[in-house]
């Protein structure tokens, strides 16, 4: 699936994810807690220090759009937890996300543009298959190819992830969800609405904890427990029983409401007027 830049007119400001950070790290799980009454998302974006902001990886404006009027966004995730299947894993390195909201001058729309995530691979197991030296496993987030920023009072955001797995074992091929297959996140900071059997959980709403222009940051905590998470592929040069081993390691597949994710962020904005 590819990006989905619908264009739109935007009454707010649609924050990031900042997921995900991934995006991030190999999380997920609640897998066997999926029945019990949801841990709320942490409420304290505040404690975690202000990062940082790099605009480098703002997208390039296509033709029809102008720099007054559109923005760049520079989300990093500070920390959180990412539960996937039977990990759950806490954010334990920055992730950040780049994208745009970009200006048609004639249809005075908007349309999301994603430009780039970073993020450093997380140890979320050692000794996944029972040596925690030669077999600790580490997982990266990286961008899946979707990216949408519905019109939403919550802020919503939708982001494709793939979990990349590596250790001397298994390469670096590893994946879990792809561009074909992402883990798709539906981000909210208000309320979650999982299917039946898995409590909801409350994001925090962003504020503006930075008044500096041209420089403007927000403060959010995203969250999500809605999402399936497809089945490792690519291990261990794509060995059919590799793939498996993983799977039941990992607890992969999962159904929608299996998982869950919680992002403390920090969305730094700029407008395109004001970059180099």
């Amino acid at each position: 699936m590819k990006s989905s830049p619908s264009a739109r007119r935007l009454t707010r400001l649609a924050i990031p994810l900042a997921g995900i950070a991934a995006a991030t790290a190999l999380t997920a799980g609640t897998a066997a807690q999926a029945s019990a009454p949801a841990a709320p998302a942490r409420a304290a974006v505040a404690a975690d220090p202000i990062p940082t902001f790099d605009f480098a990886d703002c997208p390039v404006l296509p033709a029809k759009y102008v720099k007054l009027g559109s923005t760049c966004f520079n989300a990093v995730v500070t920390s959180g937890r990412f539960a996937l299947g039977k990990f759950d894993q806490s954010i334990t390195s920055p992730i950040r996300m780049t994208f745009a909201t970009a200006l048609d001058p004639e249809t005075q729309l908007y349309t999301p543009i994603f430009g780039k995530m970073r993020a450093d691979k997380m140890l979320v197991r050692p000794g996944i298959f029972g040596d925690p030296i030669l077999s600790a496993v580490y997982a990266k987030p990286e961008y899946a190819g979707v990216f949408d920023q519905p019109v939403s009072p919550d802020y919503k955001l939708k982001l494709g992830l793939k979990i990349r797995l590596t250790n001397p074992f298994l390469g670096g091929t590893c994946l879990i969800g792809d561009d074909s297959n992402p883990i798709t996140l539906n981000l909210t900071t208000g309320t979650t609405s999982p299917p039946a059997g898995t409590a909801p959980i409350t994001g925090v709403p962003a504020k503006i904890v930075v008044k500096a222009p041209p420089l403007i940051v927000r403060s959010a905590t995203h969250v999500d427990n809605t999402f399936s998470v497809p089945g490792a592929k690519g291990c261990a040069l794509n060995i059919g029983l590799v793939n498996a081993i993983v799977n039941n390691q990992a607890g992969v597949p999962s159904a929608a409401g299996k998982s869950s994710m919680v992002f403390n962020e920090y969305i730094g904005a700029k407008s395109y007027t004001a970059l180099p």
